[in-house]
């Protein structure tokens, strides 16, 4: 896009235009400009540039995997059957703006979204797409499981901790819960430095924060040593680094020198410490943000931004460091989003939203979530999309960015762009602009070849808050939902895979084949079947997936009993329970461990039960134990 306008703090000659848009007015013949078409685009960056410089911070959500943009931001009810899914969408509190029914909690905060939903590349590779995101950069590649490599661009966190870095205390760039790779290990690029080097990669937490045990072991003090002590030494070193900087030393030392700098500023700071102290949190807001991976990040980069972090990412995690539980949805898309995934962001991110607005941080404080690409129209035959990088959607809240927005359109299959198509290159762009940096701002490899930190321009028309949707009427009450019940509900927040049945509620049994089963009794939690024959089956009709390794079969009963009794029979092999189980006091909840590689090589789950006094509320299959936290949460 052409502006003519500069965006302030830039240089620019005496009628007010910047070198690089007098640059380009030298084309504008060529390019068939009008005199209209010249006065909109200097309106466009006129209106923006009071943003320039508004964000002082950056929580960046990156969606590790694809969203499916049809599924979450950008629904096509009206599309083709054979591509608009079974989402249907739901209104906001803006006129004109829709989003997921499984976003309820998000779409009470429309007002201060903005909502991009033509973003496009030619790239459907994981690495390379991610490189894009987070850097926006195209890599030079456009394949996958490659590693990340000194070369690369640097992400957008390690440019401001090149350009803008904090002074002493908080990091400037933190990310978490883990490093993102591909399922054999290969670790993504673009999260790290690259060509700045090793000084300029994020302080990485791979904890995830939800765990009991979460700490942040390198900030902790070891025994015997106090932050006086600590100081006295790194003035030792300080003077000792005097003598050493008379000999030559290469990068990868002067890159150790910062680390060893930054780990020591951290330790001796007690706001760092402090703010990295998610306990201290009262169980009410963490309950608030979701007791679950991405629930608690969310929360811990609040904590961070508010502390002085200038930019953190959250990225999407596994659930197991082999097994893909991530957004790359190619088996069973809508159980994936419905029961899993799209529950999981819809309260962290509605009630960082709400807190920042009440903290008075949100004008200041940009919220990003972005992805390597949008998913496929079509639907393959494991019930899954692929990727698909032609068309994608960007959402983007507070610093500086006017909410209550949608800008561009995807075609009536949301398979392309077919107005204002932009690149990350273009996000990437409107990410600097808002931090105050111009996407000219050249940045030096190792060998000092400078580099602008952005190809594209600022979306102006966005940050001018030109991209109000047309009103519209509210999309009619979406009736004929499944019923959920409040042990599946919890399942769904708990936020890791699981496969269930509730019994006595026909919409969960409608998946399972049950024989040998009594009439439904009771309501609620607590209705129940019991076998009514020697032998009662369990088997599940819908698509098995088979990538995922089950750990558990959970057994859930209306009233606390042992073990005794209990006889179990899967896919016509014995399910051993353990002896220490057998021994255990009543419970209503059990967890019958599968034997390793019991689930992983099947292709179907057929459980036989003997036992005729056994009353079952639920059945469940895991991969962890689910925590005495969420059963009390029911």
């Amino acid at each position: 896009m052409l502006q003519l306008l500069s965006d302030s703090g830039s240089p620019n000659f005496c009628d007010g235009l910047s070198r690089r848009r007098m640059l380009q007015v030298g084309g504008l013949g060529t390019l068939g400009l009008g005199l209209p078409q010249l006065l909109q685009a200097n309106s466009e960056a006129a209106s923006s540039a009071s943003t320039f410089g508004r964000a002082k911070r950056v929580i960046f959500f990156f969606m590790w995997g694809g969203p499916a943009h049809q599924d979450t931001w950008d629904l096509k009810p009206d599309g083709p059957s054979a591509t608009r899914g079974e989402f249907l969408p739901i209104a906001t509190n803006v006129p004109g703006m829709h989003v997921s029914e499984h976003f309820p909690l998000i779409s009470q905060h429309g007002d201060k979204l903005a909502i991009i939903r033509s973003v496009g590349q030619e790239d459907n590779n994981h690495s390379t797409g991610a490189h894009a995101g987070l850097t926006g950069r195209r890599h030079e590649l456009k394949q996958e499981r490659f590693a990340a490599r000194e070369t690369d661009f640097p992400h957008i966190g390690s440019v401001l901790s090149k350009l803008r870095p904090n002074a002493a205390g908080m990091p400037t760039f933190v990310s978490m819960p883990e490093i993102i790779a591909t399922t054999d290990g290969t670790i993504t690029p673009g999260q790290f430095g690259g060509m700045l080097g090793k000084a300029h990669n994020p302080f990485q937490i791979d904890q995830h924060p939800d765990l009991p045990d979460f700490s942040i072991s390198s900030l902790a003090l070891r025994g015997g040593m106090n932050p006086q002590r600590m100081d006295t030494r790194r003035q030792l070193l300080e003077q000792i680094d005097d003598v050493r900087r008379l000999v030559d030393r290469d990068a990868r030392v002067r890159d150790m020198d910062a680390f060893y700098a930054r780990a020591l500023d951290l330790v001796l700071s007690a706001e760092a410490r402090s703010a990295f102290d998610i306990s201290s949190e009262s169980e009410e807001t963490r309950r608030r943000y979701g007791w679950h991976t991405f629930g608690q990040s969310t929360l811990l980069a609040r904590r961070l931004v508010e502390a002085g972090v200038k930019l953190v990412t959250v990225y999407w995690h596994r659930e197991k460091p082999t097994v893909d539980a991530s957004w790359d949805t190619h088996w069973l898309n809508n159980q994936e989003l419905r029961n899993r995934l799209m529950p999981v962001v819809d309260r962290p991110i509605a009630a960082l939203l709400e807190d920042l607005k009440a903290s008075g941080l949100l004008d200041e404080t940009l919220v990003i979530w972005n992805s390597e690409f949008g998913r496929s129209p079509r639907f393959n035959r494991y019930g899954g999309r692929d990727h698909w990088g032609a068309c994608n959607s960007v959402v983007m809240a507070g610093g500086g960015v006017p909410g209550g927005q949608i800008f561009g359109a995807s075609d009536e299959q949301a398979a392309h762009p077919i107005s204002e198509k932009v690149t990350q290159d273009e996000i990437a762009a409107t990410v600097y602009h808002l931090l105050g940096i111009e996407p000219e701002t050249a940045i030096q490899d190792k060998l000092g070849r400078p580099y602008p930190v952005a190809l594209g321009e600022p979306i102006h028309k966005l940050l001018g808050n030109r991209a109000q949707p047309e009103p519209s009427p509210d999309p009619p009450p979406i009736l004929g939902r499944p019923k959920i019940g409040r042990f599946t509900q919890m399942l769904r927040e708990r936020g890791l895979r699981y496969l269930t049945v509730d019994f006595g509620n026909p919409d969960s049994e409608a998946d399972w084949k049950l024989a040998g089963f009594g009439e439904a009794v009771g309501e609620g939690l607590e209705r129940y079947r019991q076998p009514a024959a020697e032998v009662a089956r369990v088997t599940y009709q819908g698509i098995w997936h088979v990538m995922f390794d089950w750990a558990y079969l959970v057994l859930r009963c209306p009233e606390p009993r042992t073990l005794d009794g209990l006889v179990l029979t899967l896919e016509g092999q014995p399910l051993p329970i353990p002896e220490n189980l057998a021994q255990e006091p009543p419970s209503k909840i059990w967890h019958i461990p599968f034997p390793p590689g019991t689930i992983a090589g099947s292709q179907n789950f057929d459980l036989a039960i003997r036992g005729a006094d056994w009353r079952l509320t639920d059945l469940v299959l895991v991969g962890d134990r689910i925590s005495e936290r969420h059963l009390g949460y029911v």
